[in-house]
């Protein structure tokens, strides 16, 4: 289904609207901070002992509100029309984005995730709202800086330290395996790159697979957007872990899918501002993958999208 997005007032990066100095309403929630730690909090932020809490706004309010002015509200991402990313505090995210129908919620996917233990870390779900046309996702902030804004003070040996353990990544999540390509709970994912033109949903994306000749017989986890935005690193290196953040569009695909992506997206490169040479980062990645056996169907991927 198309989602009809909306500008204006009703703009997806106005979705915040501030009723006071510690008081905003997101949607049908109201947020309101607190100078203080709380146990009756949504959550605590203890960078500055304060608290923030969720409460579901009054039905019929005639509440007076402007845009966000506050050190504490940030509108820190913004993906043209189709969703937002607020700052809260300093330890709390909340994205906005229109809710695609048939489509696995980012929560729902960050709950599987976590519960297979894996290597890496993940945001903590707070709290996820749906309104009408409009999902809330509230999300702990991981501690660190995106691979993106470290990588002008990383020596070579951190670069193919982390494109190492992206590739690990990558193979550690292809052990999930699935049953169908979709999310994790059957539902799809929307991946535009395998969506035919003209249509307005993703439920033929195997379909897309299986012309460009990708083995559909298994599928595993993927994330499916692990550019340099997404994984996040220590301040100054030390131990190399490493955090992945935004999973709207992972599931399970054809397991030749996790090196061809690396091949055509350029989401995944290094912005202007961390690099001079801003494919670098998904063209090494890609490599690593073949030398560990990942299958590259770009070619015949670029032959279907010109079909």
């Amino acid at each position: 289904m198309v989602v009809r997005r909306k500008g204006g007032k009703d703009h997806i990066n106005q979705s915040f609207k501030q009723i006071d100095s510690s008081t905003w309403l997101i949607g049908s929630l109201m947020l309101s901070r607190s100078p203080d730690l709380s146990n009756n909090a949504t959550w605590n932020d203890i960078s500055d002992n304060s608290s923030y809490t969720l409460t579901v706004a009054p039905t019929f309010h005639d509440l007076t509100t402007s845009s966000p002015n506050s050190p504490f509200i940030n509108l820190v991402h913004e993906a043209g029309d189709a969703s937002a990313v607020w700052s809260i505090g300093n330890c709390a995210f909340c994205k906005v984005k229109y809710i695609e129908e048939g489509v696995t919620s980012e929560s729902t996917t960050l709950d599987f995730v976590q519960a297979q233990n894996p290597s890496f870390d993940t945001p903590k779900v707070i709290y996820h709202a749906f309104g009408k046309d409009r999902s809330y996702l509230f999300l702990e902030r991981l501690p660190g800086r995106t691979l993106d804004s470290a990588w002008p003070n990383l020596n070579e040996t951190w670069r193919q330290y982390y494109v190492n353990a992206v590739v690990n990544t990558c193979k550690e999540m292809s052990e999930w395996a699935g049953n169908r390509l979709g999310g994790v709970d059957n539902r799809d994912v929307p991946e535009y790159f395998l969506q035919p033109q003209g249509a307005d949903d993703f439920s033929t994306l195997q379909t897309t697979c299986e012309a460009i000749g990708m083995d559909c017989s298994k599928f595993v986890f993927y994330h499916a957007d692990l550019g340099p935005s997404n994984i996040i690193v220590e301040e100054e290196p030390m131990l190399g872990k490493i955090g992945i953040i935004d999973f709207e569009i992972s599931g399970y695909f054809p397991r030749s899918w996790i090196r061809t992506k690396f091949r055509l997206s350029s989401g995944m490169n290094l912005s202007a501002s961390a690099s001079n040479d801003p494919t670098w980062w998904r063209s090494e990645i890609q490599k690593a993958l073949g030398a560990n056996g990942f299958e590259d169907c770009a070619e015949a991927w670029m032959k279907w999208s010109a079909s």
